[in-house]
């Protein structure tokens, strides 16, 4: 019996001994899991066995005396040679595979499985050339120059113990002596010829070649590493703190689609209940209908061999429970898969999964739905009985699994989803398993970046061809973003017309500054606040509820300001800070999650002070924009929509963020010039509940706001050459005669056109897809699907309660209790505002960095915005501000 307490791959808690043949045995096990039987290596041999033989043999190089005494001796320990592993397994990893069988570029995917499994995948090619035959870095040392003693040190100390590892890979007898031969022997080559040349070309001297690498090596690579780095993760946290996590902490509680035909029966009941216009009953109907013929069509679609469908419905005809009815009905013929929900923006993400929640009765933790994006706490809870597991310990590690999408269902943003597989960090990899057999809907598509787009098709290309998902893509403007291994999607709506026709609900209207702009003028004429503001104030007095939607910050503000002079209204910003203001709470009372949120505030008293604070035939104004936190957009948008409700002129002034899935219903918008795909976007907030007999949407250009030369929708879109606000253009042209547009004319017609320019332009940049196409994964790492802009995280406390919370927090580290800190850290999520900084900025950014940090050394930083405590940074009206500062404060 081999002894391999003598080398531990790792140190209990409790100081105990984890043996390296239990951990590489259990990670063996935990990949088997993870990798389907049926995946194939791109040479055709299956890539489980491949993926089960590398986790067999990763730690290899944790044999040597220089890494045990590093590991038992810690920061004592005085190494006489490296404690690095990574390398030499990887060597290792790769001579195995080559034993048994494996051929061509398959052996290089364990290599660089193993290489990277502690850190990012690199760029394939180049990556193996500087380590097996280049010498202009430090991978030389590490794969030419280390390996070679360590073999030395393995065979001078337990060679028994390489060759009990090297046997239970199924690999020959001689596999160590092989080994022991060939890595010494770089020292005399200088190179690991045999490992380069599958990607290299030159018989004398090799050059990289990258193009030498065969399709679906880049899904078969991020295939290995993903299940190899989950498993060795989630091993490790299992045998170091003692959690049991077994083969069902992997698998899957999907949401059933009858929970889906449930809730709207609930729908249905309380509608019929409801004195209802006839319009409304209509609509409903018609959304019913079309949620059933949708599953018909998702009962087609996956009985079919096609992989990739769109449903194409209007704004306000049901496509979220659509979307999950279809979603689920493919999943219903899927062996294990799970149901990513991904869309781009957090605050609608929030949105779907309380919905989720809602029609599935799942609570937060539960192993059916996860949430995951920055913002959000994703963990799925593990149930132990276990009283000597320490229930830190169990909380880490539900927040690995809830990270790493064991859940049913995942409501996600596009930038988890499309990051995670394009040259993913080591964190987010662990997501990728959970992709397998998966139905994944991309809600909204048209919103990610155009030059993402070829990218993004490639990436889906990956998940259907190498994952075995299906993919749906809905939106009310459908992009011809995706393709179906060369033909068209498989559309879930069948004459999906006829519902636009239905939806009689608006016509748009074009202000006189973007007819100039329409006739050809190279620069647009714009329209000054005061007026646009006079424009707002006379629907005000007649009794119309307005929503007027802005490009950025600084002009919504500039809007809002102009409108209060205009009208006077009750501001509704004001009256919530005034409520917050009287929040209590009990000193004696344990801080918890909700303490002193302005969730804990009712919606509807919050309408009562309005109502009670608007005089006859008054007006109320709300001003949102992302400088407001998360838990006040959300209270105060349920105060809008109970004023819409209470037949209340309200004036709505916000940015884009109430554009996509939020769910209010106004006579009248006003969008400054955007996109086509967004102006369609923002009339779904108009008229949405039939309302009026018809609503108007009017599209105008607005001024630069004080102290900016450029109009917003320039300096967000851009006004010249093939700007998207030129196609805009061009789609509306065809479209207009001088008179206000028919929703429908605009919502198909124009969109079509608008998307059929996008095409003809090769819109977003194929070198992106080319990167996944030679396995450049460090380049794919270093994309971004947001606008990189550097910014600060700021938690601002606007209640007694949550001020509490920032001295719970020093409380905690003063008295060193860590995990009462991380837990009040999760606490203040809702109340963070990301601001953006710019470095010609210098005082605004020094002014933001000079708030108290969250944490000592930490980048978050903490507001106390109650009022009189701020210094100026917090305005009840205009949220998180820098006082005293240049314009560029006032950011996008």
């Amino acid at each position: 019996m081999v002894d391999f307490t003598r080398r531990p791959s790792h140190v209990t808690r409790a100081g105990e001994r984890v043996p390296l043949d239990r951990h590489l045995g259990d990670v063996a096990e935990r990949v088997g899991w993870l990798v389907p039987a049926d995946a194939e290596t791109p040479n055709g041999d299956s890539l489980c066995e491949l993926a089960v033989t590398v986790a067999e043999i990763h730690d290899f190089g944790k044999l040597t005396s220089w890494f045990h005494d590093h590991l038992t001796d810690g920061a004592e320990a005085v190494s006489e040679g490296p404690t690095h592993h990574a390398p030499l397994g990887a060597l290792v990893a790769h001579r195995v595979l080559v034993e048994k069988g494996f051929e061509g570029t398959d052996p290089l995917l364990g290599f660089l499985a193993v290489a990277r499994h502690h850190g990012r995948l690199p760029d394939a090619t180049s990556y193996v050339y500087r380590a097996c035959v280049d010498s202009g870095d430090r991978l030389p040392r590490l794969y030419r120059e280390d390996p070679p003693d360590q073999i030395d040190d393995i065979d001078g100390s337990v060679p028994n113990l390489a060759v009990e590892l090297l046997d239970r890979t199924g690999a020959s007898d001689t596999m160590w002596e092989t080994v022991r031969s060939e890595i010494p022997d770089v020292r005399r080559t200088r190179e690991y010829r045999s490992v380069a040349e599958p990607v290299c070309t030159g018989s004398r001297r090799l050059r990289e070649a990258p193009g030498k690498l065969p399709e679906g090596f880049y899904a078969a690579l991020v295939q290995v590493w993903s299940a190899l780095v989950l498993a060795d993760k989630t091993s490790t946290k299992h045998l170091v703190s003692g959690v049991p996590v077994d083969r069902e902490a992997y698998s899957v509680t999907q949401p059933r689609r009858v929970a889906v035909d449930a809730y709207v029966r609930n729908l249905q009941a309380e509608n019929a209940s409801d004195d209802l216009t006839e319009e409304t009953v209509a609509m409903n109907e018609r959304r019913e209908e079309a949620r059933q013929s949708i599953r018909r069509r998702a009962e087609a679609f996956e009985a079919s061999d096609r992989d990739v469908a769109t449903l194409t419905l209007p704004t306000g005809m049901g496509k979220t429970l659509s979307g999950l009815d279809a979603a689920l009905t493919v999943l219903d013929g899927e062996s294990n898969g799970r149901l990513i929900y991904a869309l781009p923006y957090t605050s609608i993400v929030d949105q779907l999964a309380e919905v989720s929640r809602t029609v599935f009765d799942a609570a937060e933790g539960d192993d059916l739905l996860t949430v995951d994006h920055h913002l959000a706490e994703t963990l799925v809870k593990l149930a132990t009985d276990s009283e000597t597991v320490p229930d830190d310990a169990v909380e880490d590690l539900a927040t690995l699994l809830g990270e790493s999408w064991r859940s049913g269902m995942v409501v996600t943003t596009f930038v988890q989803l499309f990051e995670s597989l394009a040259g993913p960090t080591n964190a987010r990899a662990m997501k990728l398993p959970a992709l397998y057999d998966s139905v994944v809907v991309l809600d909204e598509p048209q919103a990610l970046p155009l030059k993402w787009w070829p990218l993004v098709n490639r990436l889906m290309e990956v998940l259907t061809q190498q994952y075995g998902a299906s993919v749906i893509a809905m939106t009310a403007t459908q992009p011809r973003l995706l393709s179906d291994d060369g033909r068209e999607p498989f559309e879930l709506v069948e004459d999906s017309g006829r519902y636009f026709d239905a939806l009689d609900r608006l016509e748009f209207d074009l202000h006189p500054t973007v007819e100039s702009y329409l006739g050809g003028a190279e620069e647009p004429e714009t329209l000054g606040y005061a007026e646009a503001a006079d424009t707002l104030a006379g629907r005000l007095k007649e009794g119309t509820s307005v929503l007027s939607i802005c490009n950025t910050i600084d002009s919504a503000r500039e809007l809002a300001e102009a409108v209060e002079t205009a009208v006077d209204p009750v501001v509704v910003n004001e009256v919530y800070q005034s409520r917050l203001g009287e929040l209590s709470y009990d000193p004696d009372t344990p801080v918890i999650r909700q303490t002193g949120w302005s969730r804990t505030l009712d919606p509807r008293e919050t309408v009562e002070e309005v109502l009670s604070a608007t005089p006859d035939n008054g007006a109320a104004l709300l001003h949102l924009t992302t400088r407001h936190r998360p838990c006040d957009r959300a209270h105060l948008i349920e105060v809008a929509t109970e004023l819409l409700d209470r037949d209340v002129p309200l004036a709505f002034v916000s940015t884009q963020l109430v554009e996509a899935g939020v769910d209010v219903s106004f006579e009248e918008v006003f969008r400054d010039y955007a996109p086509m795909d967004s102006i369609v976007q923002a009339a779904g907030r108009c008229n949405r509940s039939f309302d009026r007999d018809r609503g108007r949407v009017t599209v105008w250009f607005l001024d630069p706001p004080e102290n900016r030369t450029v109009p917003p929708a320039s300096s967000i879109y851009g006004l010249h050459g093939e700007s998207l606000t030129k196609v805009t253009a061009r789609a509306l042209s065809s479209v207009y005669d001088g008179t206000p547009i028919p929703e429908r004319t605009v919502t198909t017609d124009a969109v079509e056109r608008y998307f059929e320019e996008l095409d003809a332009r090769g819109v977003g940049s194929e070198g992106l897809a080319e990167h996944v196409d030679v396995a450049e994964a460090e380049k794919l790492g270093r994309l971004s699907l947001i606008e990189e802009r550097s910014a600060v995280d700021v938690v601002v406390a606007r209640t007694d309660g949550e001020e509490r919370l920032f001295e719970e927090i020093r409380k905690a580290r003063t008295e060193h209790r860590w995990d009462d800190v991380d837990d009040l850290v999760d606490a203040t999520r809702e109340l963070q505002v990301s601001v953006p900084v710019y470095r010609d900025d210098r005082d605004a950014n020094e002014k933001i960095r000079g708030l108290h940090p969250l944490v000592p050394g930490g980048e978050r930083r903490w507001l106390d915005g109650r009022p009189g405590h701020d210094g100026g940074y917090f305005d009840a009206m205009e949220g998180f501000v820098v006082p005293d500062t240049t314009a560029e404060a006032r950011l996008l």
